[in-house]
């Protein structure tokens, strides 16, 4: 109460403020509330019709009323419904009940009928079988397959089973059947054809034509797929697929002959001549394919079995005798090393002869699953490192220099010795030997050994490098710098080829942990030029490596040249070039018997290169040779002696006469690499004037800038393009003639 009195009081203060100290004016304000309190009085008054609250509350308390009146009502049509829907749940039971009844019957009924007519067609099996109506036969038994079709979804396992054994068994029957036959018109054609002689002989129409018909049976009694019991076989010979019932029968002769002659005793089953039952298969091959392919695929297609194409199931299947025998073998042979490679040798080329003369497609099991096997693998790829080792050594035998020959085959000059051609070709027969194996994983561990032979070859070469004594450059230095780079154009070509390109991209993805994706095809190989040859490429630390070897060989070759030259050019930098006369005219001068050593040793030092190193890596070393003369001769001759006009005159001699065209007989351009040396000329040789004048005019405008700055115009004007003002001013200061006001080269 007190904060309501508090409040109030507050709101008078605020709204009338000072009136309430009037006596008169409180009093009628006092009247005022006390009216407006009886108007409010009046007005929640619900017993004065005038009043809205009180109508309101009227006309809530009807609303009420009839809200209630609904909610009764409401409650009868519910109870009526509820009512309705019990007695119609009631009929609806009794409804599905006969339903379910009834399905039930019919059901009962279809089951029967199903099985009479399983059992009727197995009667009608039994008769035509007793006529030997092979036609009647087939297509009862394709009756009875259509059954199993239609009930494929069908979930009463007793019915299922005994359809499938209904099925199973009049397919064992009618298989032994049409087998005889088929082996009667098999004879008949004297398959199968033991030698070539066939092409000789055309089987008789009536011949071929039986045995089309059987094949036809043969094809239409297959066991469906969905029915198909999964025959239990190992891992390995789970990749072949099931045979068509023609083509396997048709391959039992091949294989019984195949087991008398390479299994058990018989002389022709030697571990150590596999390629001996390899031939047989691809014998057959070729002596049967075309038979088949002509007489046996019409059938097929005739029936619509598209799916099926008889030269490749042909082949396939005796690619599997192929395999079963290789794989019964290897047990023994993996612990004889040169057995177990000679094998391996010849399985791959089995492969190899499949693929590209009877076009067996890659995506087909095949003989290389028995050399992918883990253990088998493993041995294989041991036994490729031994062996590459060992030829390897062959290649490189210690203090022989013929590993280092240039090949006599070498028409074009490449310089390509003998041990690079040796251990490229060892490289190429490992690829040729793996590339086609299916797994990516397989012939990313094969790219891992050629890398690793790689680097101990490298490493070998080093070795070799480190023990030579004497004369580098008649050593076997330049000859192993053409090793090296011979190797590593053959590795850039490798890197952009496709097969390098793919190994590349799936360990690309596997060390960034990415599933890898499907490999690059030959219509991608547009896409080959984008990639960078050096750096992107399943090579490119190998690369870098042996470009980092040849770099410090070529440095090293081009080191002792230029020392050579520097030791033989003491006594030619010492001249008293600032007492020399002009005595003769320019085109008579001799060179500076000072400098007839060196000029000997560059002579005999740069054929010499020139004769051992490749073009391209002999370019390189002279490049260096003149560069380092260049920056040589012009520190410690042009620097550091003062130039009469006879010494400027015999100095531009000796470089544009002698030492010029010394190199220039390797390129057209060699002045490029002596610009020091010929700008120092036309510096020492412009007349005094001129001299006085330009060097007047570079000490004058030193520090000028924009087109203030007239220095680089007057330079060229007398053949100095490189040369810095301040350097300029320096070679003005070297003449004899210019003897004041000096400046030192920083």
């Amino acid at each position: 109460m007190t904060g309501l009195r508090s409040h109030v009081v507050q709101e008078l203060n605020e709204k009338y403020g000072d009136d309430l100290l009037d006596l008169g004016k409180c009093i009628e304000l006092q009247h005022k509330l006390l009216q407006e309190k009886l108007e409010i009085e009046r007005e929640i008054n619900l017993e004065n019709n005038d009043s809205s609250i009180a109508k309101m509350v009227i006309n809530s308390e009807k609303v009420i009323e009839n809200i209630n009146a609904a909610i009764s009502e409401a409650e009868e049509i519910t109870e009526l419904i509820d009512k309705d829907l019990h007695n119609v749940e009631e009929v609806r039971t009794s409804i599905h009940e006969y339903k379910d009844k009834t399905n039930t019957v019919q059901c009962l009924l279809q089951y029967m009928k199903v099985i009479q007519q399983i059992e009727y067609l197995s009667t009608e099996l039994k008769t035509q079988v007793a006529k030997k109506d092979d036609e009647q036969c087939v297509t009862i038994f394709a009756n009875l397959t259509e059954i199993s079709r239609n009930l494929e979804n069908f979930s009463g396992k007793h019915l299922y089973e005994y359809l499938k054994d209904c099925i199973y068994f009049w397919h064992n029957v009618l298989k032994d059947k049409l087998s005889k036959d088929l082996d009667e018109a098999l004879k008949l054609i004297k398959w199968p054809f033991t030698s070539a002689n066939f092409s000789l002989v055309v089987p008789l129409p009536n011949h071929i034509q039986k045995l089309q018909i059987i094949a036809e049976y043969l094809l239409e009694i297959e066991i469906p797929s969905e029915m198909a019991t999964p025959t239990v076989q190992s891992a390995l010979l789970s990749e072949f697929p099931p045979l068509c019932l023609p083509i396997q029968m048709m391959l039992e002769s091949l294989k019984k002959r195949f087991t008398y002659h390479f299994y058990g005793t018989r002389q022709t089953n030697r571990e150590d001549k596999p390629e001996w039952y390899f031939t047989q298969i691809l014998t057959w091959i070729r002596d049967h394919k075309d038979f088949v392919e002509q007489y046996i695929q019409p059938v097929v297609e005739k029936l619509g079995y598209h799916h099926i194409d008889a030269k490749l199931e042909l082949v396939r299947g005796l690619v599997q005798i192929a395999v079963e025998k290789l794989n019964s073998d290897i047990p023994n042979i993996q612990y004889d090393d040169y057995t177990f490679s000679h094998t391996v040798d010849e399985a791959l080329g089995f492969d190899k002869e499949l693929r590209e003369t009877y076009d067996y497609p890659s995506n087909q099991p095949s003989i290389l699953s028995v050399l992918t096997q883990a253990h088998v693998f493993i041995k294989w790829l041991n036994m490729e490192k031994k062996y590459a080792t060992e030829k390897t050594d062959g290649m490189l035998p210690p203090n022989s220099s013929e590993a280092f020959s240039p090949l006599a085959s070498d028409v074009e000059d490449l310089k390509v010795t003998a041990c690079a051609d040796a251990f490229i070709t060892l490289l190429q027969t490992i690829t040729a030997r793996y590339e086609s194996l299916p797994q990516p994983g397989h012939r990313l561990q094969f790219l891992e050994l050629q890398i690793e032979l790689l680097d101990d070859f490298r490493v070998r070469l080093l070795q070799l490098v480190n023990a030579e004594m004497g004369d580098i450059i008649e050593s076997k230095v330049p000859a192993i710098a053409n090793t090296l780079y011979y190797i590593e154009n053959v590795l850039i070509d490798w890197g952009a080829t496709l097969h390098f390109l793919n190994l590349y991209y799936y360990k690309s993805q596997l060390e960034s942990g990415k599933s890898p994706r499907s490999p690059l095809t030959p219509e991608s190989e547009d896409s080959i030029s984008d990639v960078d040859l050096d750096s992107e490429t399943a090579f490119a630390d190998t690369l870098s490596l042996y470009k980092h070897m040849r770099k410090d060989l070529l440095h090293t070759l081009s080191e002792t040249v230029i020392m050579e030259a520097k030791s033989k050019s003491r006594a030619y930098t010492r001249e008293l070039w600032s007492a020399m006369k002009v005595e003769r005219e320019f085109r008579s001068l001799s060179l500076t018997p000072s400098a007839c050593p060196m000029f000997e040793v560059l002579s005999k030092r740069l054929h010499q290169l020139q004769k051992a190193l490749h073009a391209t890596l002999f370019n390189k070393v002279w490049r260096s040779v003149a560069q380092q003369l260049d920056a040589h001769l012009f520190e410690d001759l042009v620097l550091d002696n003062r130039f009469s006009d006879g010494g400027a005159l015999q100095l531009k001699f000796d470089v544009t006469r002698n030492l010029v065209p010394l190199f220039a007989q390797f390129s057209d351009r060699a002045n490029n690499y002596f610009t020091q040396l010929i700008e120092s000329c036309n510096l020492l040789n412009i007349s005094k004037g001129s001299a006085l004048l330009l060097r007047e005019t570079l000490l004058a405008l030193e520090g000028a800038t924009g087109v203030e700055d007239m220095r680089g115009k007057a330079l060229k004007e007398i053949g100095v393009n490189t040369f810095s003002p301040k350097l300029s001013v320096t070679i003005l200061n070297q003449r004899a003639d210019i003897t004041v006001n000096r400046v030192l080269i920083d």
